[in-house]
């Protein structure tokens, strides 16, 4: 199967492309509440975080190039069989899938199809877990807006 080493320094780069890409968009955030009034803009945190975050997967792509191993998975693969490698693969679709859904149709959407399309991802056929999570998501969409008042679009 797909060796550690190959995984994780694909999914570093994807990392530091995702992190530039994040950084990018916000740099359109607008200036404004408590970090206005500390002269720090609003893109200032999550720029940071970005940042650090792809500083990280620099360094793990540099262990790799240099060590050829990081963190003791020298020899390991990254899934044990076929199944697992469809099943991860099909997770990363449903996530793209689900910020494509949130760009064009909003939060709430996205919110409403992620936890059955992540089930149906990873193979459960349980009732009960498909209707515990959209329970779940309906009581955390009214917690947040009824109770704490934000409003999502």
């Amino acid at each position: 199967m797909l060796s550690q080493r190959a995984a994780n320094s694909v999914f570093a780069i994807l990392v530091i492309v995702a992190s530039c890409y994040f950084a990018w968009m916000a740099e359109q955030f607008e200036t404004s509440g408590l970090l206005a009034s500390s002269g720090l803009p609003s893109k200032f945190f999550p720029q940071l975080t970005l940042g650090f975050t792809a500083l990280c997967a620099v360094v793990v792509i540099f262990l790799y190039a240099r060590r050829g191993a990081a963190g003791g998975d020298e020899g390991q693969a990254v899934f044990a069989d076929i199944g697992e490698a469809r099943r991860g693969l099909l997770m990363l679709a449903v996530m793209v899938i689900c910020y494509l859904i949130w760009l064009h149709a909003g939060f709430v959407s996205m919110a409403a199809l992620a936890g059955p399309l992540s089930l149906a991802a990873m193979g459960i056929r349980s009732k009960l877990i498909y209707l515990t999570v959209l329970i779940l998501t309906g009581v955390i969409y009214i917690v947040f807006t009824q109770l704490l008042g934000v409003q999502f679009s």
